[in-house]
């Protein structure tokens, strides 16, 4: 696999879609498996994705379960959300929930999953750590 560059990438991810949280996991891993720092920040309605049945609660854009949808991708041989953030977790990316969707969302964030660790914080704090890096919004 080629050496990215060092550069910071952000994911920052509003949709509850699973398929949308998926894809944005797979990047994230590939690219902090490339030696990229990452940072997700979860905001709007993908800050419920970091309560820990989170994942269980979301669906697809066509109403497909995401549970569902991992049980499809396992079977398939693509890594599953779990897998994926277990290697999250192993590659110390950095999880962020926003302060302000989890006030929108009346999320505490002594509910948020412990691991991957996750981190509250607001934009200013993302976006002076993102400075001069890649920006993905999911």
């Amino acid at each position: 696999m080629a050496k990215a560059d060092r550069r910071p990438m952000t994911l920052m991810m509003i949709s509850a879609e699973a398929e949308r949280i998926h894809m944005a996991l797979m990047t994230g891993a590939t690219a902090a498996a490339m030696g990229r720092p990452v940072t997700f920040f979860f905001s709007k309605a993908a800050v419920k994705f970091l309560l820990p049945d989170g994942w269980a609660g979301l669906r697809t854009s066509t109403g497909v379960p995401a549970i569902s949808m991992d049980k499809a991708l396992e079977a398939k041989g693509v890594a599953d959300s779990g897998v994926l953030i277990d290697g999250l977790a192993a590659l110390d990316v950095r999880m962020v929930a926003c302060e302000t969707g989890l006030r929108e969302h009346d999320i505490n964030a002594v509910d948020l999953v412990t691991r991957p660790a996750v981190e509250v914080s607001g934009l200013a704090d993302i976006i002076e750590k993102g400075a001069g890096g890649d920006w993905l919004t999911f």
